[in-house]
């Protein structure tokens, strides 16, 4: 994935079929449990940054539940935007904190909620509403899944 796609998609300056073609292969599984994410960086000038809004979140979910963008697409994404020297979002603004939520549940579905097409409607509804739906008591099942799959091994 470049950066300079991502920003454009974001601008609207590309289709998100084109879009998605860059996102294709970012993500390539190197072992058993690890996965490596490929973003190319954007060229900066003058230390510019892109601020990512709850409308450039809700335009992922949007994607994402049209069969657009994939789960992984959202995956990648998230990955770019923390990794990123380029894009960034206000700390200091009202909403800061569900645009960091949102992105940073997108960046860890092992450690946090599932990416899922039901669990993207809630984060889309979030963004809009600023109540968090996701249930944390699917949270804990998740995890005693686990522990118990670990267990039996």
């Amino acid at each position: 994935m470049t950066e300079k796609a991502l920003l454009n998609y974001f601008l609207s300056k590309v289709s998100v079929e084109d879009f998605s073609k860059d996102l294709q292969d970012s993500q390539v599984k190197t072992s058993y449990d690890t996965t490596s994410v490929y973003v190319i960086p954007i060229s900066r000038i003058n230390d510019e940054e892109y601020n990512v809004t709850r409308d450039n979140l809700i335009q992922l979910c949007n994607d994402t539940l049209n069969a657009k963008l994939t789960l992984t697409d959202i995956n990648t994404i998230a990955f770019a935007i923390i990794t990123s020297e380029f894009f960034t979002w206000d700390d200091t603004a009202d909403d800061a904190e569900i645009i960091e939520t949102v992105i940073y549940d997108w960046d860890n579905p092992e450690i946090g909620f599932s990416l899922s097409l039901h669990n993207i409607a809630l984060w889309k509804q979030y963004l809009q509403t600023g109540e968090y739906l996701l249930n944390k008591a699917e949270l804990k099942e998740k995890f005693r899944n686990d522990k118990k799959r670990q267990q039996d091994r």
